[in-house]
Formats: structure tokens, C-alpha cells, sequence
């Protein structure tokens, strides 16, 4: 398991879509891919261009499927995170190779029942993206890391008593999640980018916009 949490912009989708696509010696296959409604389509579409060799079903909307044996027909099955509470026990039927969560952050919440949901699921593996894998509290980073791999911080509990909301509890915090976390930021790769391409744009504002 682990967690990428690049900053926007960087190519978290096509990092993970290379890794499905070429695990080295065997394949990441079933796979299941938890996402915001809204970007289900945008991971399909990005399936289809980069990886067209892998079999993708979209799990979502009123027609989707209630047999396991269908999705596992699939390389990539891309679902949301409401449909993974509402087919909880559909999607547990599979074990998947690796779950992978987009915006992970949607479990920060320990005691959600998307949370609790997405967590009951079987993987060999967790992988989780996002680019604010800290929002509110450094518990919202222990629920997610007790996705990717349970019992590494142990209990919630236990984890806040020993980790305080502060400077000093994340700087302590740092060397047990750097291990499992690929991070980079526009700063470590901007060599690797092309140059900002500026083009200036004239806007007309009208009396009340210009005030």
C-alpha cells in the first residue's frame, strides 16, 4: 500500500494508470478504483487513452450491476464513493488486487460510514491520492493511512493521545508515513516542466464589475 499525495497538476491519475497497466511481474488485476461521482468519466476516458489494452467498466448509475461475477470480467472497475457504501457487499464479494481511492481525503473522517464502508473492503493492496492529505487534524492523515496499511498507526485512539494537532506531533509523525508516501510538489519538478506560457487577455467590466 501506499499514498501519493502530489499537489495538483502533476499527474497523480497517469502515475496510477502506469502502475495498472504495468505492475512489472503480475498484474494489478482485479482492480478497483473509488472516486467522486464527478470524476468517474474523466478516469474512464484517461483508461481508454492510456492504458486501451485493460478492460474498464464504470460501476454507476441505475442500470449498474448487482453479480459479482460481472465485474469480475474486468481489469479496472471505477466506482463512486456512494456506491461503495450502497454496494458495500456487492463490492465485497471481489477480492481486488488493489483499491485504489482518488481524493482520498473523503475518508478523513474515521467515524463516516463512507470511511467504515471503503475500509470493510478485501485488497491485497491500498493505494490512496490526494493532493491535502492533511485538511483539519492529523488524524484525518491516520485515517487514510489506515486504509493503505491497518494497524500501522495503530488504533485511533491510541494515535491521538500520542500525536498532538501541532508542529511537534508532525514532525514526529513524519518519519513513520515517509516510507509509504510519494510526495512532490511543483517546486521538486518544476525543472522537469515546460516553460509557463503567458497570454494576456483583455477583459471588458463593465461600471459595477470594474468597482
Amino acid at each position: 500500500g501506499g499514498l501519493l499525495a502530489d499537489e495538483m497538476g502533476l499527474g497523480k491519475t497517469l502515475q496510477i494508470i502506469s502502475a495498472l497497466s504495468d505492475s512489472g511481474s503480475a498484474p494489478l488485476s482485479p482492480a478497483l478504483i473509488i472516486a467522486p461521482g464527478s470524476l468517474l468519466e474523466n478516469w474512464r476516458r484517461e483508461l481508454s487513452k492510456f492504458a486501451p489494452h485493460l478492460k474498464v467498466m464504470k460501476h454507476h448509475g441505475t442500470l449498474r450491476t448487482g453479480r459479482p461475477s460481472e465485474l469480475k470480467d474486468y481489469d479496472v472497475v471505477v466506482t463512486s464513493y456512494d456506491n461503495a457504501v450502497r454496494d458495500n457487499s456487492l463490492l465485497n464479494m471481489i477480492a481486488w488486487k488493489v483499491i485504489v481511492l482518488d481524493e482520498a481525503q473523503f475518508i478523513r473522517n474515521p467515524d463516516a460510514q463512507r470511511t467504515r464502508a471503503v475500509k470493510r473492503l478485501q485488497r491485497e493492496a491500498g493505494l490512496a491520492v490526494t493532493g491535502t492529505p492533511v485538511e483539519n487534524r492529523l488524524l484525518d492523515l491516520w485515517s487514510i493511512m489506515d486504509f493503505v496499511l491497518p494497524g500501522h498507526l495503530g488504533d485511533a485512539k491510541t494515535f491521538e493521545t500520542s500525536f498532538s494537532n501541532d508542529v511537534d506531533g508532525a514532525a514526529r509523525l513524519e518519519p513513520l508515513v515517509s516510507p509509504l508516501m510519494l510526495r512532490r510538489r511543483i517546486a521538486d519538478v518544476a525543472q522537469d516542466l515546460p516553460r509557463r506560457i503567458d497570454i494576456p487577455q483583455v477583459v471588458e467590466l463593465d461600471d459595477h464589475e470594474a468597482a
